[in-house]
């Protein structure tokens, strides 16, 4: 519903829309929509659900202004506390090569169009996104940011890693319950490469190291805050007892060889 909205204010007042969500600088209304998509994952991602939802909820019940509440959550919670910046998403950010503390933008966007291709895209039904966030946006601003030829070659990728069939082994694969790129990690234990989830409502991105919420850090990832510090505190026992196991095994190793 924040999407149509969105999309309707965007057709009648172009920058008075953007500028509610602090993002004029965004030329390219499909960059902002991908904002606007991003800017709603944060809070669930890193831990903050209730930031999010409780607002929208209130928002829905009292007949407010879905959009005013939408933005005044990405105002004062996504830039000022998170630090999201509308600049992460701007392509003439992107297209800047010098080294920067915010290089990082452009390194993921690299990554993404030349090796996995995580095109997060709009499904059919039931999107929380803008559907013009679709395959051709993404092959658009790949070929806006890097040059025309860039592709992600996403077969050489697996065929170098493995795919599904993981061409590694000892490696504990961890992720917090609510983190929506869970799904893009393994999730079935086998024997050398084991997979755990930790389970709880504010359990997000690397919340087996940095506690709950993940977003402001918490100094020494301290898992009181997550709604069942248990959860945490046992899959970050299960983690020491691995490495632990196959450190030992390498020191055996190491030993018969001497």
């Amino acid at each position: 519903e924040i999407n149509k909205l969105v999309e309707l204010g965007l057709k009648v007042n172009n920058k008075a829309m953007k500028a509610l969500f602090n993002a004029t600088e965004l030329d390219v209304d499909a960059d902002f929509l991908y904002l606007i998509a991003d800017a709603q994952v944060v809070a669930v991602q890193y831990g903050n659900p209730d930031k999010l939802c409780v607002p929208l909820v209130e928002a829905k019940k009292n007949g407010s202004d879905l959009v005013e509440a939408y933005a005044k959550y990405v105002r004062e919670y996504c830039v000022e506390v998170f630090g999201l910046s509308s600049k992460t998403y701007s392509r003439k950010h992107l297209l800047d090569t010098r080294i920067t503390p915010e290089s990082a933008d452009r390194l993921w966007w690299f990554q993404t169009c030349t090796e996995v291709a995580y095109f997060q895209v709009a499904p059919a039904n039931d999107s929380i996104r803008s559907h013009q966030i679709n395959t051709e946006y993404h092959l658009d601003l790949c070929k806006s940011v890097f040059g025309k030829g860039v592709y992600p070659e996403v077969d050489a990728t697996n065929l170098y890693y493995g795919g599904d069939k993981i061409a590694a082994t000892k490696i504990v694969f961890t992720n917090g319950s609510q983190d929506p790129w869970r799904h893009a990690s393994k999730q079935t234990s086998s024997p050398d490469l084991p997979s755990y989830i930790v389970n709880c409502h504010n359990c997000g991105h690397g919340s087996d190291l940095r506690g709950c919420p993940q977003s402001p850090m918490i100094i020494e990832g301290d898992s009181k805050n997550c709604s069942s510090p248990d959860a945490v505190n046992k899959v970050r026992q299960h983690i020491i007892e691995h490495i632990d196991l196959w450190l030992s095994e390498c020191r055996g190793v190491l030993r018969s060889s001497m």
